[in-house]
């Protein structure tokens, strides 16, 4: 429904393009950028530059390793001037010298559309502090070239489909350890069974209890559904052990208990616990349109986050000793792991263009971007004590409890859930809606459809008369 109010209010649109913490490897780098061409005046380079990388008064870059521009809810950087103007000089000059034909690399392509589409969705979302201008006009004049550039760089359904799988890449080049190590408890890992569906590793599946929604919610919202998160849970007997919990779970009597007076429900705290040795994984993969205007599945991985319980804790989060992410991290019995892409390296062909993040890398968090723009903070404060966090032990922020307390998915494995029958039993008994299912399509693009971001994307396009 939300698509279609979108298209209708801009039908009448013409659609005619006018004439916190920083990784170190950020800080590294160079004031030219020269990522898709070796000149850093080719026009994609300039673009990317523009709208992707952010500045400070020194003329250092950064953001040039982050997976999602560093930008938030509150931010007027390429709405305010001088960067307003400057990425409308750029897309106009993209537009007008039809620069979606001087690179056919069909995984360049498909970043470039990937991260613009990023700054389209959080123009659309994009809320200006009360001092500040509201920024419509900014927003439209920026949003109608950003459909353009994005219609003409889509790639067609074919050229998606045959985008190589680089988590195969990356895991066929040797360059990360194939299991965790506790004798090497800092080495990044990367499991070669992890697709495998009869493999230690099974998937958690999203719910239907609520409509159709992916089962790692937070992270799907928090990039409006360009990319999809499928989480996997790994017990140390493997795949039976897995099961036989997950079975545990479903099967638990009060798997919700009321916190309050009306009635209102929360996962009960005295859940089965799994043993100490659980991995858990986060794989994050791109979704792309083709040039038919059509969500797509693409198979680029874009990182693994992986958790270790090395013990499970039965503390909370809320202890006065825990006075930094470090002893936050600590408290939780986990290691946290990611591996994460880099576009070079992805367009060198260089182990899947993956690389692990260094257990003190420091850099923006993405995930939740309300609020003030993170990055102008950082440039006021970068000297102050505490402005500078490890990444990895950022994920101890939503997951600082102690074993199955800190799976946010655990809920998708509770009764009652509609979108549980189970794969190992047979056709009578899968039509048993009480079973449980484990293994399931994931649900992103269609929970995509229904963004009101994707309506407006369609919208500029049905009102050029370019449909894609």
């Amino acid at each position: 429904m939300r698509l279609f109010v979108a298209v209708m209010v801009l039908m009448v649109v013409p659609m005619r393009p006018p004439k916190m913490p920083v990784s170190a490897s950020s800080q590294r780098a160079e004031k030219a950028i020269a990522l898709y061409d070796p000149n850093p005046a080719h026009i994609w380079n300039r673009l990317y530059d523009a709208l992707l990388i952010r500045e400070d008064s020194a003329g250092a870059k950064y953001g040039a390793e982050s997976l999602d521009p560093l930008l938030w809810l509150n931010s007027d950087h390429l709405l305010a001037e001088p960067s307003h103007q400057h990425a409308l000089r750029i897309l106009d000059e993209f537009l007008q010298t039809h620069a979606e034909n001087q690179i056919h690399n069909p995984v360049k392509r498909a970043i470039l559309q990937h991260d613009l589409w990023a700054v389209f969705d959080w123009s659309v979302q994009q809320e200006s502090l009360r001092q500040r201008p509201n920024y419509d006009k900014e927003k439209r004049e920026l949003q109608v070239r950003l459909a353009e550039v994005l219609r003409r760089l889509a790639l067609t359904p074919e050229e998606i489909a045959s985008l190589t799988a680089n988590y195969g890449q990356a895991v066929a080049s040797g360059a990360f350890a194939r299991e965790y190590d506790s004798a090497h408890p800092e080495r990044a890992f990367l499991p070669p069974d992890l697709f495998d569906p009869q493999g230690p590793w099974v998937r958690i599946s999203g719910t239907y209890y609520f409509g159709q929604q992916p089962v790692a919610i937070d992270h799907v919202v928090s990039v409006s559904g360009r990319s999809r998160f499928l989480v996997f849970v790994h017990l140390p007997g493997g795949r039976k052990a897995t099961l036989d919990y997950f079975r545990v779970l479903w099967n638990f009597p009060k798997p919700w208990v009321e916190f309050d007076a009306h009635g209102q429900t929360a996962v009960n705290p005295d859940l089965p616990q799994f043993p100490a040795g659980t991995q858990v994984a986060l794989l994050r993969q791109m979704t792309l349109f083709d040039n038919q205007g059509a969500l797509a599945e693409a198979p680029i991985t874009e990182s693994v986050q992986i958790r270790v319980y090395r013990s499970i804790t039965t503390a909370g989060p809320d202890n006065p000793d825990v006075t930094s992410l470090t002893a936050l991290a600590e408290r939780s019995g986990q290691i946290f792991y990611e591996i994460k892409l880099i576009r070079p390296q992805l367009f060198a062909n260089q182990a899947g263009g993956l690389t692990a993040t260094a257990p003190d890398e420091i850099e923006f968090s993405t995930l939740r971007q309300q609020g003030d723009d993170v990055f102008e903070w950082w440039i006021m404060n970068r000297n102050r004590r505490g402005s500078r966090e490890s990444a990895l032990q950022q994920c101890a922020i939503c997951h600082p409890g102690g074993g199955i307390k800190s799976l946010s998915s655990r809920a998708q494995l509770l009764r009652p859930n509609g979108a549980q029958p189970d794969p190992q039993e047979g056709p009578a008994d899968r039509r048993n809606k009480a079973a449980p299912r484990w293994w399931a399509s994931d649900e992103t693009i269609f929970w995509k459809h229904d963004r009101y971001d994707w309506g407006l994307l369609n919208g500029y396009w049905r009102s050029s008369g370019r449909l894609p």
